[in-house]
């Protein structure tokens, strides 16, 4: 039987029996896999949080027939500055459910991976609401490029026009090509970029993510719980 190790972030799980638990984890070197950890819930000696949400955690595993199976785990970050805040636990969740709604199983895609760990690790550190807002959009937006369906700016205003009735303003037009420019800190700088308009951003980012890749990503609930409206 061979074994294998890889570091990798829990984006999802599903308990099972009466003791199990299967987790989905997005490892850096073998992509997205669903794993069966035996035990884990009545276990009083692991460290529980390691392999729970928004955890990156170095495993080791062996496949048997056609299940993977977790012998170990060393949890590397818990990311406590995300889950003492209920605001950056919301942003977490949605960043993980993005990802596993995008990858395929065994789906390898060290990119994305990057984008994700870093991502969490912005978020564990920040706490002013117009970062993490921009980190949202930064990160909407680079799923959009690495998908390969980045739209002109002409694009978007047609499409929300024909899909939401919605006129995408100036203010949008300028945050959206700033971040086609990857100019993050000019968009944090600028005064004139308020929550509200990074909000409508993520919104217009999110509409177009759902059309071109038939997802149901719902940031005004997910995030929001709908107040902004």
């Amino acid at each position: 039987m061979s074994f294998l190790k890889g570091y990798g972030l829990v984006i999802a799980k599903r308990e099972v029996e009466e003791a199990d638990r299967y987790i989905t984890v997005f490892m850096e070197d073998f992509g997205k896999i669903s794993a069966l950890i035996k035990g884990i819930r009545k276990s009083k000696k692991r460290d529980k949080t390691a392999v729970d949400l928004i955890a990156l955690t170095n495993f080791t595993f062996y496949k048997k027939g056609d299940a993977i199976i977790i012998s170990d785990f060393n949890g590397v970050e818990d990311y406590n500055g995300i889950k003492s805040d209920y605001n950056k636990i919301n942003i977490a969740f949605y960043f993980l459910y993005l990802i596993n709604q995008i990858l395929v199983e065994n789906g390898k895609n060290r990119k994305l991976y990057n984008l994700l760990l870093k991502s969490l690790e912005s978020l564990n550190k920040i706490s002013d609401e117009r970062k993490n807002l921009l980190l949202i959009a930064y990160f909407l937006y680079e799923i959009l490029k690495d998908e390969g369906i980045v739209p002109e700016i002409e694009d978007i205003a047609v499409f929300l026009e024909d899909k939401s009735q919605y006129k995408i303003t100036s203010n949008e037009q300028k945050m959206l090509r700033e971040l086609q420019k990857n100019n993050v800190k000019k968009i944090l700088e600028d005064e004139n970029y308020k929550i509200k308009d990074i909000k409508k951003v993520i919104i217009i980012l999110e509409e177009y993510i759902n059309f071109s890749l038939e997802l149901k990503l719902d940031a005004k609930r997910f995030l929001w719980g709908d107040l902004l409206w």
